[in-house]
């Protein structure tokens, strides 16, 4: 067995990044993920730029192939009656369906897990939304729409991101859907297990909302215990310093001095051990009420060195620190080349381009497959041959009335 994943079929009505991710890691690790497109369309994102064309007018889009490699697309129209047949007989073969559609998308097709779980009582289907389904868990936010930004902004995320005195700011773009993401998979494995021993499927409820409330975890237990609202230029309220800190060549480090132990560290380091037992600077809550004393000399420090020095000197002590990158700075790391993190995919049309890999390493499991996203419809074909036995003649007549 070479992938962990190795025999799962996967069946993925995805679009944007939630979904697609999720089923990109699945797929990454030997699942058979297959795509569902609209017929001549396509998901949203197959357009996405950056693009680049080929000699030949043909043209591929970057915003597309970071989430699909390695799957298999088919088309199928899922708004006609036919559609719908095709579709519940591959769930009938199929264990997991991976689904983001927009609110109540899946219910008006009569597709949703109350109708598929008799189809296919093994079935795990995840559904990634804005703000959850499940009836029992309804939300006055349950009906909406929600882009990554949105929920973001809703689940404080944005509230912690630029300065104390400015607006929020969109830090990380797809963020919300890119937890999301790691969470909804985590689930699947979970599932999965869980079938093993009841012989069962069940539906995995994913919100978005959700996620990002987990991910502020630190802001929801600093309010509980202290009554504090940690937010954008104001996290140190407990240790200091921390944060961004400029340094001689214009550039930047980042720095949590996070207890006792390692400030006695970054007074070595600094060449100021009078200040480890300094009243004004011998705790955390002392350096952050004196922080116009202390500000100063750790400026004064950085500034006159550059990111190298900074960083060595510190790491020195065992400090912990690093300097601020940028994408092109993580595409020549050598260290993440070492660590394989770095995916050359060889697409036929945009060429060899650089991807990331999936972050975790495990030694009975062989490299990921290198294969860039499915044109659409590639495998429709294929795959209704394989899983469902139809033929030439049954294939033409599915054309023919626009069904695939």
């Amino acid at each position: 067995m070479d992938y962990p994943l190795e025999g799962i079929r996967v069946i993925a009505l995805e679009q944007y990044i939630a979904g697609p991710d999720c089923t990109m890691w699945l797929a990454d690790n030997g699942a058979e993920v297959i795509k569902i497109e609209r017929p001549g369309i396509g998901e949203p994102r197959r357009n996405y730029l950056p693009v680049v064309e080929d000699e030949n007018g043909n043209k591929a889009y970057g915003g597309f192939k970071i989430y699909n490699r390695n799957k298999k697309s088919i088309t199928l129209n899922l708004r006609s009656k036919k559609g719908q047949e095709i579709y519940k007989e591959l769930i009938k073969h199929a264990d997991v369906v991976v689904e983001n559609l927009g609110p109540k998308t899946i219910e008006k097709l009569g597709l949703g897990y109350d109708v598929l779980e008799k189809i296919n009582p093994r079935l795990i289907y995840a559904a990634i939304s804005g703000f959850g389904r499940l009836e029992d868990f309804r939300g006055i936010y349950s009906d909406r729409p929600a882009f990554d930004p949105v929920i973001q902004a809703m689940g404080g995320i944005l509230d912690h991101i630029g300065e104390e005195d400015g607006p929020p700011l969109w830090g990380l773009p797809g963020l919300a859907d890119l937890f999301t993401s790691v969470i909804t998979g985590y689930s699947i494995m979970l599932a999965l297990f869980m079938r093993e021993k009841t012989g069962v499927g069940q539906f995995i409820d994913s919100s978005m909302y959700d996620c990002m409330a987990s991910l502020n975890a630190m802001g929801i237990m600093i309010y509980s215990f202290a009554g504090l609202i940690v937010r954008r230029g104001t996290a140190g309220k407990f240790q200091h310093p921390m944060g961004t800190f400029k340094v001689k060549d214009g550039d930047y480090v980042a720095l949590l001095v996070a207890n006792d132990f390692i400030w006695e560290r970054f007074c070595k380091a600094i060449d100021r051990t009078d200040l480890i037992d300094n009243p004004l600077t011998a705790s955390g809550l002392d350096r952050v009420s004196n922080r116009d004393f202390l500000d100063p000399i750790v400026k004064d420090w950085m500034e006159a060195r550059t990111s190298e020095e900074v960083v060595e000197a510190l790491i020195k002590e065992g400090v912990p620190v690093g300097p601020v990158r940028n994408t092109q700075d993580l595409v020549n790391c050598t260290h993440l080349k070492a660590r394989k993190m770095l995916l050359e995919i060889d697409d036929p049309i945009a060429g060899k381009r650089i991807f990331a890999k999936s972050p975790f390493r495990m030694t009975k499991v062989k490299d990921i497959p290198m294969k860039t996203a499915p044109d659409l419809g590639e495998h429709t074909d294929v795959i209704l041959k394989d899983w469902l036995h139809y033929d030439d003649t049954i294939l033409a007549g599915l054309r023919s009335d626009a069904v695939i």
